[in-house]
């Protein structure tokens, strides 16, 4: 009877253009896009739970903070590796490794692209205002100054897209995106209703569902965690492979691909709804990052940041994963096989017991 309702609701919701909200095209391409930006707001990012600000320092139009000073705020010890270029930051969520004048750093051995680099100035290392507050600091101090969450009951897993939209596809061996993330959806919804969780999908047949809609359908089912499912591919390249995991971007800045050599700057000075739980979507994204590259051994093509239509009008946690290459054949090959879509709906699976389990230390604390 749920799903019933769940699925009528997808029935009356309206419709927008299959093209309206999808975004140019990428070096790493992921096909959602972004759409009309929300309402605007005047103020900077506020410190958490009221905290002082730490004073910030002027690189351009970016205000960064000291990783110096940072440091005590993400409960953190730091240490330079190599005067002047690396240091290390270790906290209550693991170690962060930063590099200067990169915008990757490495967070428990997994790669993470902040959203500015990382500037060297006057024998310290500063981090932009956004990135300690809603990248460095849910890593490593989980909860901190965040209200409680409850455990997630309901989720919703999102099989990217279907019907006329096929998404990707492997000619070569026969298979498309639409049908390999609508089975991984229902493999991954068996496992978690065994853990006792409420789960619905988007789609749970060949059916186009438009981007609005998917989110709306999370809304309506109050869901406490939204999971879109995906796979990758990059024109004429047959070697490119691995898992990249996608938050909404935070305000104030671009998406991860928008720093390419002759992108567009599409950072936004409007917070969207999606932004009201930047600090959990690191979080989700970073148990589902992790479960994917160790259990997996996927190559890691990091935790990034897109200003992505299916995320946007989110009033949950929600993120985007890239569970591999279909443009890769070898890659293809594996997620073609029954047993190896078996093996990423159980990390998916994993990736959100170890989110509750992350939910319920920040509780206790």
């Amino acid at each position: 009877m749920i799903r019933a309702a769940f699925l009528l609701f997808l029935a009356i919701v309206p419709a927008f253009p299959a093209g309206a909200a999808e975004n140019s095209v990428r070096s790493a391409p992921t096909r959602p896009g972004a759409a009309s930006p929300a309402v605007p707001s005047a103020s900077a990012p506020a410190a958490p739970s009221g905290e002082k600000p730490l004073p910030g320092k002027r690189f351009g139009r970016i205000e960064y903070v000291s990783l110096a000073a940072a440091a005590p705020r993400l409960g953190a010890r730091l240490n330079w590796l190599e005067a002047g270029r690396r240091l290390e930051l270790k906290g209550p969520g693991g170690r962060a490794e930063v590099e200067t004048d990169s915008r990757e750093i490495t967070v428990n051995g997994l790669r993470v692209f902040l959203g500015d680099p990382v500037v060297a100035s006057g024998g310290d290392a500063f981090v932009s205002r956004v990135d300690h507050e809603r990248c460095l600091l849910p890593l490593l101090r989980p909860g901190h100054g965040q209200a409680p969450r409850a455990a997630p009951r309901v989720i919703v897993l999102d099989p990217g897209h279907g019907g006329t939209d096929p998404g990707k596809i492997n000619d070569r061996l026969g298979i498309s995106e639409k049908t390999l993330t609508l089975d991984v959806a229902r493999r991954a919804q068996r496992l978690l209703e065994a853990d006792g969780h409420r789960v619905l999908l988007t789609r749970d047949d060949d059916s186009f569902v438009a981007l609005p809609q998917r989110a709306a359908a999370a809304r309506a089912a109050k869901a406490d965690v939204f999971v879109s499912i995906h796979f990758n591919a990059v024109p004429r390249d047959n070697r490119t492979s691995g898992v990249e995991v996608y938050t909404f971007a935070p305000r104030f800045q671009r998406s991860t691909n928008a720093w390419g050599a002759g992108a567009r700057d599409d950072t936004e000075e409007f917070a969207s709804p999606a932004n009201r739980h930047d600090h959990w979507n690191v979080l989700l994204a970073h148990a589902l990052h992790r479960r994917f590259v160790n259990d997996l051994k996927s190559d890691d093509r990091g935790k990034k940041l897109m200003h992505l239509a299916v995320l946007r009008p989110l009033d949950c946690p929600g993120v985007l994963v890239e569970c591999g290459f279909l443009s890769s054949d070898a890659e293809a090959r594996k997620i073609a096989s029954p047993a190896h879509r078996q093996q990423l709906a159980v990390a998916i699976a994993a990736g959100l017991r170890d989110y509750a389990a992350v939910l319920a230390r920040a509780r206790a604390k």
